[in-house]
């Protein structure tokens, strides 16, 4: 693992000197801003890079601030499948409850459909404001107007319910954008205006972050499910490589030593995949870090680093937990898994995270993927886990024969890797 950089120490001026020249003024500290800066339109362009993927038939909320977060600061995103109408009431009690924990201090409201117009007797902008009645109502008995505002309505009671702010509520459809309170009763909707990825900063963000948008959720979640098989080489080299650690546990190897040797091959592994210097990995390499991680120490160790905060090992770390996960064979494939699960929630990747931390514990039981798997379902802040995390204290070890394993398996481990160890 590359070591950390060293600031060069300043030059002091000469006493001289500092007493020719007057201080600077110090600049005062600039608080982030965040992407915030950008407009709803923005935002409403840029949603399949802050999903991940292109949402289809959707409702999207962008929390901002709360929990001592700047008020315009993004802190949570929701996206569910858009409901039958006659549900709007309890799915939005039900999805503005997920935040309200966070206490946000406002939100962004997408809706993502397909769905025309809506012809009404009056537009209402908003559900508290009276909307007079049209003076040409005898001419034209009804005016257009954008479709699930109900719903928008609906989300918006809940927010101010909340005390959560609603910066704007806009619909985005085939490749235009509306936002509801704008839409004039007197008219009724218009044209739209066309969205814009080009000219949205946050695209431009996520393009030099080399963040991945998949063509639609199906294709996010397939990322944590491989098809392909393991290939009978590297099945071969998995035992191969579980032989020898037994081997070295029958003579004697300490917890440290094999906890220090196992995480050098994963440090390794995880050096290759840094962004600009990635060297293909061997099957052998695939072998012996997936044995590696069979650890409790390792494993633990790994959970930290991906707790951390330099950008380019917690991308490098994501790769390395992606290839293993696609492929080791499916009895080591728990760990990488579980790994994949954890880096994906903390970047905010919740489809992703999902599904991979439900790979986990379908390859193999884990307590740790478990537990991983519930505070991302009670939607435990990135933040959190992070602190959890980034200095585990008396981790969980078994004792075997002066070194250090999981105990085997629990009831129910696939035939064919008799006693192959799982971290619990």
């Amino acid at each position: 693992m590359p070591a950390p950089r060293r600031r060069p120490a300043p030059r002091r001026a000469s006493r001289a000197s500092r007493a020719a020249v007057p201080p600077a003024p110090r600049p005062r500290r600039r608080e982030p801003e965040s992407v915030l800066r950008g407009r709803a339109e923005e935002f409403a362009a840029a949603l399949p890079e802050l999903l991940g993927f292109p949402p289809v038939e959707s409702l999207v909320l962008l929390f901002l601030g709360g929990d001592g977060r700047p008020d315009r600061r993004m802190s949570l995103t929701l996206r569910l499948d858009l409901p039958p109408a006659e549900h709007d009431r309890e799915v939005a009690h039900q999805v503005v409850a997920r935040a309200a924990a966070l206490r946000p201090a406002g939100a962004l409201l997408f809706v993502v459909t397909e769905d025309p117009d809506v012809q009404v007797d009056v537009v209402a902008p908003d559900p508290w404001r009276d909307t007079p009645p049209r003076v040409d109502s005898a001419e034209r008995p009804t005016v257009p107007d954008l479709p699930r505002r109900p719903l928008v309505h609906a989300v918006i009671e809940e927010l101010s319910a909340h005390g959560t702010q609603t910066v704007d509520a806009v619909l985005v459809r085939d490749g235009r954008w509306w936002s509801y309170p704008d839409v004039a009763p007197a008219t009724g909707a218009g044209a739209g205006t066309a969205l814009d990825p080009a000219a949205s900063r946050l695209t431009g963000i996520a393009a030099l972050l080399g963040e991945v948008v998949d063509p639609d959720r199906d294709a996010v979640v397939a990322r944590a499910w491989p098809t392909r098989p393991t290939s009978a080489e590297l099945t071969l080299l998995c035992r191969r490589a579980d032989a020898q650690l037994d081997v070295r546990i029958a003579r004697g190897a300490t917890l440290d030593e094999l906890t220090d040797e196992g995480w050098a091959v994963v440090s390794e592994a995880v050096g290759a995949h840094i962004p600009g210097a990635r060297t293909p990995m061997t099957d052998a390499d695939l072998a012996r870090v997936g044995v590696a991680l069979t650890l409790v120490t390792v494993r633990d160790r790994a959970l930290s680093l991906c707790a951390g905060d330099d950008d380019d090992l917690l991308a490098a770390a994501e790769a390395l937990w992606t290839e293993l996960n696609d492929r080791l064979p499916e009895e080591l494939a728990p760990v990488p898994a579980m790994l994949l699960g954890l880096s994906a929630w903390l970047r905010g990747a919740g489809v992703l995270a999902v599904a991979a931390l439900e790979r986990s514990r379908h390859c193999g039981h884990d307590a740790m993927a478990e537990l991983l798997l519930q505070a991302v379902a009670a939607n435990t802040e990135p933040a959190v886990l992070r602190a959890l995390l980034a200095d585990p204290e008396d981790p969980p070890v078994v004792q075997v024969s002066g070194g250090s394993r999981p105990s085997p398996p629990r009831p129910g481990t696939p035939a064919g890797w008799p006693g192959w160890p799982r971290p619990r």
